[in-house]
């Protein structure tokens, strides 16, 4: 789908359960570049999207993350996080959230577009009161928070999804799904 098609639609709908998941490689914050049909090989998958280090909840959530990463490896996943947001802003969420797990800068907007998570709700606002930098505030796409858990066969087998951008799926409920 062309961004101009999530440009003219009002609410985003993402990708659903059964559906294949597009495929990416990109470098994460460390410089690994992370290639997902690589790491379907070894395991599951937890891929999630988020706006930025400006966004409390977001930053709230990738603290839960973190405190619960060895459960998810336990139950043979990894956890990849996108974001649009600039690699400045990357190194201020681990900063916050002392996230070790894998944030792959979404440059080009193609992963967001990829997976139907652009979101346009509110990013006037976002850029005028939360964003960090005159880089982020250049930005016009924010994606939901959308959370997928995708199978070893690239199949999404699990989509949290809800454009409020201040409710989140749980750690239990994520852990349950695995």
């Amino acid at each position: 789908m062309l961004l101009s098609a999530f440009l003219n639609q009002s609410d985003p709908v993402g990708l659903s359960v059964g559906d294949k998941a597009p495929s990416f490689s990109v470098e994460d914050q460390n410089g690994k570049i992370v290639r997902l049909d690589e790491v379907l090989k070894e395991e599951k998958v937890i891929l999630t999207f988020y706006r930025g280090s400006w966004c409390r909840y977001c930053m709230k959530q990738f603290k839960d993350y973190q405190d619960s990463l060895s459960f998810y490896t336990a139950k043979g996943a990894t956890l990849i996080a996108v974001t649009p947001q600039y690699k400045a802003g990357i190194s201020k969420t681990v900063e916050i959230s002392k996230a070790t797990f894998s944030i792959l800068y979404d440059s080009d907007l193609s992963i967001m577009e990829a997976y139907g998570v652009i979101s346009k709700d509110k990013v006037d606002d976002y850029r005028i009161n939360y964003m960090n930098s005159e880089e982020d505030m250049s930005r016009k796409f924010v994606p939901v928070p959308a959370t997928y858990i995708i199978n070893q066969s690239g199949i999404i087998e699990y989509v949290y999804f809800d454009p409020n951008y201040r409710i989140r799926i749980s750690n239990k409920d994520l852990l349950d799904q695995l």
